[in-house]
Order: structure tokens, then C-alpha cells, then sequence
């Protein structure tokens, strides 16, 4: 966002080292334990919740969550995979340890419900009725409240496939933009098409009772005549797209920066790394802060 970016979207964090624990089996005694009896290490069910997105087949390593400074340090970015080998779930011990790590005297407070975020009751509806959530995952609970706080800090979040990072800014878009005024306010940027698309299949699920406008600005078909003439400027007010594509319609003045509030780079480490979209990606953001410095 802005200066500094929300990454995948949401809170500063640190992958930290996941401690393995393992189960060896004994040699048993001739004694059987009666048939009501369960073995002491035996973990009862747990319970199943809707969470933002559907997990993936091999899910990442999940750190710690803090937020960056207000600098383009893309240095702050990096990550350690050294440190991340061993992959935690949501469901993991560990797991109820994050904490946000915040710059400033700001305080935060996790959120245990979606009510608690102070939500409109059009994205209340949209997030129990379209979404079918339940309740904030932990990567939710603890960034939400950050994105959707004033003074609207910038943010880093990293957490592994299937935790609810796309709800995160999804949901903080959506949040953040005035639906009265017909410009763009919310710029999420993605390294493929196809990750774009998603997300905005996403968003307007979730914004459906919000009257929120969305556009996808990915690379036009070449076959189609109206690729090539000159399109209207934008007036939605999230626009979802891939840099090349945004920035061609920055150039072109199609797309304005004035107004803009929220900027997202999903996947952030791909995006920002000297052999993916660094270039493209540092150029949107001066733009974004030259017309408006206090974009988060």
C-alpha cells in the first residue's frame, strides 16, 4: 500500500523456526486396557470453520505478524527461508502465539468475530451469506484490526495458503472505499492474470450488497477490436489487475491515482523481487504517492 505495501496483504511478520514433534511407539505390556478407555495422548475432534480461502495442497510456513515503516525498504521484504522449513497449520499449538508487532504507541486489539470489526451490515451480509464464514481466522483476527484502524498503518502479512490472507484485503478494500464516489479508490496487484481473476471473483462475492464497482485490469485479447481503441477512464472503484496492464493505463491516463486510498501487492515477494515485477511495481507505487502520500 502506498509507500510501504501490504504484502499478500495485511501484517509485518517474521517466519520463525516450527518445532517438529514427533510420536515413537513403546513396546506394550500383556495388560489391555479396558475398552472405554482412551490413550493419554489421545486429542479429541476439532472443530471445522469457514475460513477466507480454501486451503492448498501444500500449505506454507506461517510466521509471525509486525508492521513495516513508512519507507519503500524493500529490504524489509525479505524472506528467510531458512527459517521456514517446516510447514505450521492453523490448527498447530504455535499457532495461538502470534502476536502483531506494531511501530508507534498504536494498539491493537485481535478480533474474535467479524462484529467486532466494525463492519457495514452489507459486508456482514456479504461475508456470512456469500462467503459463508463463521468467524475471523487467526491471520484475520489479528490484521484486520490493523488495516481498518486509523491512522491506517502500512502493513506486511505473511501466512501460508489456506489461511484467509486474500479475505484480509479483500475485506480491507472493500472497507476503505467510499461507494458514492465513482473513481478508483483500491488497487490490488497481482503477478498473474489468473491470480487477478480470483481475486476479483473474491471480491465481488463479498461485496455483492455493497454496490462497490470492481475492474480487472489484465492484458486484453488481441483479437478483440476494442482492445486496441482507447478505453474510457476508469470510474470503478477497486480495480484488481496485473502491473504491466496497470501500468499501461496509468501511462495512458486511463487509470487515475488521485483518489487512491488502499494499495495491495498480492504475493509481495514475487512481486518486489529483482526477477519478477520490481520495476513495475516501485513505478506504481511513486505514482500512487505522488498524487496522494497518504495511501496505505
Amino acid at each position: 500500500m502506498a509507500d510501504t505495501t501490504t504484502a499478500a496483504t495485511i501484517a509485518t511478520t517474521a517466519p520463525d523456526t516450527a518445532t517438529a514433534t514427533s510420536i515413537s511407539t513403546s513396546t506394550a505390556t500383556s495388560t489391555v486396557p479396558p475398552p472405554d478407555t482412551k490413550p493419554p495422548d489421545a486429542k479429541p475432534p476439532e472443530a471445522k470453520f469457514s475460513w477466507a480461502d480454501e486451503p492448498d495442497d501444500e500449505p506454507e510456513p506461517e510466521p509471525e505478524p509486525s508492521t513495516s515503516d513508512d519507507s519503500l525498504n524493500l529490504q524489509s521484504l525479505a524472506i528467510d527461508d531458512s527459517k521456514s522449513s517446516i510447514n505450521r497449520f492453523l490448527d498447530d499449538p504455535d499457532d495461538s502465539n502470534i502476536q502483531a508487532v506494531t511501530s508507534g504507541d498504536t494498539p491493537y486489539t485481535s478480533a474474535k468475530t467479524f462484529e467486532d470489526l466494525n463492519l457495514s451490515p452489507e459486508l456482514l451480509k456479504g461475508l456470512y451469506v456469500e462467503m459463508k464464514f463463521d468467524r475471523p481466522s487467526k491471520i484475520q483476527g489479528v490484521s484486520l484490526p490493523m488495516i481498518l484502524t486509523p491512522p491506517y498503518k502500512n502493513l506486511i502479512a505473511q501466512a501460508h495458503n489456506g489461511s484467509g490472507k486474500t479475505t484480509c484485503f479483500v475485506l480491507g478494500m472493500l472497507s476503505r472505499v467510499d461507494p458514492r464516489l465513482a473513481a478508483p479508490q483500491a488497487l490490488c496487484i497481482c503477478p498473474t492474470r489468473e491470480l487477478a481473476n480470483q481475486n476479483m471473483e473474491v471480491l465481488k462475492r463479498m461485496g455483492k450488497y455493497t454496490g462497490i464497482t470492481a475492474e480487472c485490469a489484465v492484458p486484453a485479447d488481441s483479437r478483440d477490436p476494442t482492445s486496441r481503441s482507447r478505453r474510457p477512464p476508469v470510474t470503478a472503484q477497486v480495480v484488481i489487475g496485473t502491473p504491466g496492464t496497470i501500468n499501461r493505463w496509468m501511462t495512458a491516463r486511463t487509470l487515475g491515482m488521485s483518489c487512491m486510498k488502499v494499495l495491495v501487492f498480492d504475493e509481495a515477494d514475487h512481486m518486489l523481487a529483482e526477477s519478477g515485477f520490481k520495476e513495475d511495481s516501485l513505478r506504481i507505487m511513486k505514482t500512487i504517492v505522488k498524487f496522494n502520500p497518504d495511501c496505505q
